[in-house]
């Protein structure tokens, strides 16, 4: 049975889907899984033991400086007739290659579909009930083998089909990280991820650094632990605070331009990571990595952490009132102080995360 998977983008929405791909060839050893991927996330996806083949698009494929090379990408999957081809997007990019290609074609229905009309591009829809996005993929993938007539098919309980999760690292991979790790003497360390798509998702930025302040003067944390900051190349907020403390000798790191499977090996050893609703978040929760996810906008019972049940109770909801909002517009907060307009994240104080952190590595505050 070949199988084709339709989810271009982004780095979360592939963590988010991989799941169902372990479901699939649970139920389906011998299936053959193809996976259609921008070139951003396409890293992480490659020479992984359970897909048969990564169709890599340009990031920007449908602008007319990559359309000739996207058409000879799709022409190429064209040749193939699908047993089955799931979008679990559900937006313009995924009903565009799905609209070209032959097979049966699955995917959410009106209401669930992230854009709803791309539901008229697919066969057969689903009406998902579900808490988290990853249920929600479960279903879709679910829906399309009881339709294949697998009636003896039965979804296994989460915590059972984890045990199959895993990311294939390759060993030049894997050495560049240890050799790294070894150089800076890095034993223990946890991760710091500032940096998020959506500027309404992000923690402010001196609120970031008062925490790490708080951290490294910590002498029960800084003897244990140092803390990394990966992919100085990966956003305003890492850069930010490289300028404040690339000075700084004292346990804090700033990681080198790393693809995206190197960085996923870094996440697989460390103690801990925290991040705002962002793709190495949900990459540290699939690896089974402890977490602490911080979400504004976004509602962490849906989008956040699901696979590691401690990571849920660990997220941190900010109430907000620009829900799914990219920015946070007219909607900001007065200090009563300085008069000066914030955004609603300044609500989680660093001194709380502080202590959260403290308390989830077990150790005290003095």
């Amino acid at each position: 049975m070949k199988i084709l998977i339709l989810r271009v983008s982004s780095i979360g929405d592939v963590i988010h889907t991989l799941p169902a791909i372990f479901l699939i060839k649970n139920v389906l050893p011998n299936s053959k899984i193809y996976w259609v991927a921008q070139e951003k996330v396409s890293s992480l996806l490659l020479n992984q033991p359970y897909l048969e083949k990564i169709w890599i698009l340009p990031n920007k494929f449908l602008s007319i400086k990559n359309w000739k090379k996207s058409i000879n990408i799709i022409r190429d999957i064209k040749k193939t007739k699908w047993d089955a081809i799931l979008d679990f997007q559900g937006i313009v990019k995924t009903s565009i290659i799905s609209l070209l290609l032959k097979g049966s074609k699955y995917g959410f229905d009106f209401k669930n579909a992230r854009f709803c009309l791309t539901s008229f591009f697919t066969n057969h829809h689903i009406n998902p009930n579900y808490k988290n996005i990853i249920q929600k993929n479960f279903s879709l993938a679910s829906y399309m083998l009881l339709h294949k007539n697998l009636k003896y098919f039965k979804s296994p309980a989460i915590h059972e089909l984890k045990k199959k999760f895993h990311l294939n690292f390759d060993k030049k991979n894997k050495n560049s990280i240890n050799q790294w790790l070894k150089y800076h003497k890095i034993k223990q360390f946890i991760i710091l991820s500032p940096n998020t798509t959506w500027p309404s998702k992000h923690w402010p930025l001196d609120n970031w650094k008062k925490l790490i302040t708080l951290l490294i003067k910590n002498k029960n944390f800084s003897q244990q632990y140092s803390i990394l900051l990966p992919g100085k190349d990966h956003g305003f907020q890492a850069k930010k605070i490289e300028q404040e403390y690339k000075s700084f000798k004292n346990n804090i790191y700033f990681c080198p331009k790393w693809n995206l499977k190197q960085i996923a090996y870094l996440i697989s050893k460390t103690h801990m990571l925290i991040a705002p609703d962002t793709g190495l978040l949900h990459l540290a929760d699939f690896l089974d990595k402890k977490t602490i996810g911080i979400f504004g906008p976004t509602k962490s019972s849906i989008h956040g952490p699901f696979i590691n049940s401690e990571n849920i109770t660990n997220s941190i909801q900010i109430e907000c009132p620009h829900k799914y909002q990219k920015t946070h517009g007219q909607n900001l907060i007065k200090n009563k102080k300085t008069g000066v307009n914030i955004n609603c994240m300044y609500k989680l104080t660093p001194e709380k995360l502080y202590e959260k952190i403290l308390k989830l590595i077990d150790l005290n505050g003095s």
